[in-house]
């Protein structure tokens, strides 16, 4: 048996076939469950849900997920784009779904956009790096949460939220998503910023290009539209700073405040996106 914490207030037991999801937040385990049979019901990949409790939910245990598989063993180009690839086939079934209308699923909306930047300036600029001085951010932000909600505006699609490698497990060559309870309808390019901009697996840029020609020759959504791919990778990335710096800061989450000492890769390609919009 192993006990896992969170980067929420949720907790997991791990058994040799199935795992504990424990959850002192109703509603939080309420929407895991719904989301779980809504994507089912759709035949998405995720976890069989054994029995349902008030705090806590039995699943069925998959195995380690992508980011633990490429830590222990490193892997090569050819590898990573055969598993890259099928996470992606997976997450364009969420994003040309069309019926979620009226399900209870928030909207990724300009206040969200808003609040990420906030997220990151609040706790990655003044609290970690100690900036005095943020007005210039301020700027970037009305560039880039305008860009990303005026496309959103015209996109819209239901997506996972936190796509990337710790929340993505190949079970019988099959890629499972979990850790899908915060999703919203937004818009996909969010999802594969998520998914190629991770700052727990450092993908080389070519394959990067490769994934991104790969979603939009096989999704319903115009190549054109990856132009705008740029913006939504310095949304995700702004968010990913400020929960590192939360996480670490006020939670104290060992794990996070490791990835926050190794984060300067990631405000670096921050800015240098910045430079080039």
């Amino acid at each position: 048996m192993k006990i896992i914490n969170s980067g929420s207030e949720r907790n997991f037991i791990i058994l040799k076939r199935k795992v504990i999801l424990i959850d002192n937040n109703q509603e939080s385990l309420k929407k895991y469950v719904f989301v779980s049979k809504f994507l089912k019901d759709n035949r998405i990949n995720v976890p069989r849900i054994y029995e349902i409790f008030p705090n806590f939910v039995i699943l069925q245990n998959l195995g380690d997920n992508l980011y633990s598989l490429i830590r222990k063993k490193p892997r090569n180009n050819r590898w990573l784009l055969e598993k890259y690839s099928k996470i992606i086939n997976e997450i364009i079934k969420i994003h040309s779904l069309d019926m979620y209308y009226g399900k209870g699923f928030n909207f990724f909306d300009l206040r969200v956009l808003r609040w990420e930047w906030k997220y990151f300036i609040e706790n990655y600029l003044l609290n970690y790096l100690g900036y005095r001085f943020v007005d210039r951010w301020y700027y970037f932000l009305e560039i880039v949460v305008n860009t990303c909600y005026n496309v959103y505006r015209n996109y819209r699609s239901l997506i996972h939220r936190d796509l990337q490698s710790t929340n993505v497990i190949f079970y019988k060559r099959k890629p499972y998503l979990i850790d899908f309870q915060g999703m919203m309808v937004g818009n996909f390019l969010y999802d594969l910023a998520s998914l190629l901009e991770d700052p727990y697996v450092n993908l080389p840029d070519f394959l990067k290009e490769r994934l991104i020609y790969l979603y939009f020759q096989k999704s319903l959504f115009s190549s054109s539209l990856s132009l705008l791919y740029k913006y939504y990778k310095v949304q995700r990335l702004v968010q990913v700073l400020g929960a590192f710096s939360f996480l670490s800061i006020h939670k104290n989450k060992e794990f996070f405040i490791d990835k926050l000492r190794n984060s300067f890769n990631v405000y670096r390609s921050i800015v240098q996106e910045l430079k080039n919009l």
